[in-house]
């Protein structure tokens, strides 16, 4: 899409309301993304907070493994006790289950100035309960050619810091539906979009990510990172936070790890076989977590 197309779609926002703008900041409505409202639609889907505040989607792949993003982890990845990992529940705020997190595994090859092997694990420390609204996604486990029109891309709005917006006060409607999960339909961008992009990162295409194309009308800066990217009910892929410097006047294809390409693949079996084989219910007992207590309707300004 052409910075000219994106300049239309953007003029067209202001005029309808949609998209408010002040001298200091752009701010976007939420009015890009569908939002969910039944917990059974998309039960694999994973809602993972620091603090309280979500950071990230991600997808259970099994009772004890959730898949997420590399980089939302990568800065955090030892203070697991803070962290908690909610399932269950197209609020990321209540509801579903709310797990501890044991352990996070980091693809090795990660770099966090790059967009491959964006990737990483979330080790639960207890078995999670499958129910009618929470049960595991499967993988693709082999490389295939994308042909579809769309992918379901599942996550929630991302939190706005106050210090990036200071002048901003976000009314609590829209706090209210952030909380939200939404789902999002994207098609694969053009081979010749993403040969760009692969060449501006100096990084050899292969078949280890896939290239989306942003939903119109949204932020071409923004992604929905760590959220799954599902077609007929299988895992593709974890949506990657890279996006190039000049995305909003330049908008870059979303870039897509596949978790069926060889050399990420083989690291997820080899990481949840091993982790899963050392499990047992001493290891279970002797696990102790802090508490972190917060409330479910906390004050808006602190979002």
């Amino acid at each position: 899409m052409n910075s000219v197309l994106i300049l239309n779609i953007i003029l067209h926002l202001l005029q309808s309301g949609t998209v408010q703008v002040k001298s200091e900041y752009r701010y976007r409505e939420l009015t890009d993304h569908t939002m969910v409202t039944d917990n059974g639609v998309f039960p694999f889907v994973a809602a993972i907070l620091f603090k309280s505040v979500y950071i990230s989607a991600g997808a259970l792949i099994n009772e004890f493994w959730v898949i997420t993003a590399a980089d939302s982890l990568y800065l955090v990845r030892e203070s697991t006790r803070v962290m908690r990992v909610r399932l269950g529940s197209v609020n990321n705020k209540k509801g579903g289950q709310l797990h501890p997190v044991k352990t996070i595994e980091i693809h090795p090859n990660f770099d966090d100035n790059k967009p491959q092997f964006d990737i990483a694990l979330v080790l639960l420390p207890r078995r999670v309960r499958f129910t009618p609204t929470l049960s595991p996604i499967k993988l693709q486990m082999f490389p295939k050619k994308a042909a579809a029109t769309h992918f379901l891309v599942n996550s929630w709005p991302p939190h706005i810091p106050s210090s990036v917006y200071p002048n901003h006060t976000e009314s609590l409607d829209n706090v209210k539906r952030r909380r939200m999960m939404t789902v999002s339909h994207l098609h694969p961008s053009s081979q010749v979009n993403c040969s760009d992009v692969y060449q501006y990162m100096n990084l050899s295409a292969g078949t280890s990510m896939l290239c989306l194309d942003p939903a119109l009308g949204t932020d071409p800066c923004e992604r929905d990172v760590g959220a799954p990217v599902v077609l007929n009910g299988v895992l593709w892929g974890i949506l990657s936070s890279w996006k190039s410097e000049d995305c909003d006047v330049d908008p870059s294809p979303i870039l897509v790890t596949l978790v069926s390409a060889r050399n990420i693949s083989s690291w997820i079996y080899t990481t949840t076989r091993e982790q899963r084989r050392n499990f047992t219910r001493t290891d279970k007992a002797q696990v102790e977590y802090e508490d972190y207590y917060y409330d479910e309707d906390d004050d808006i300004n602190n979002y």
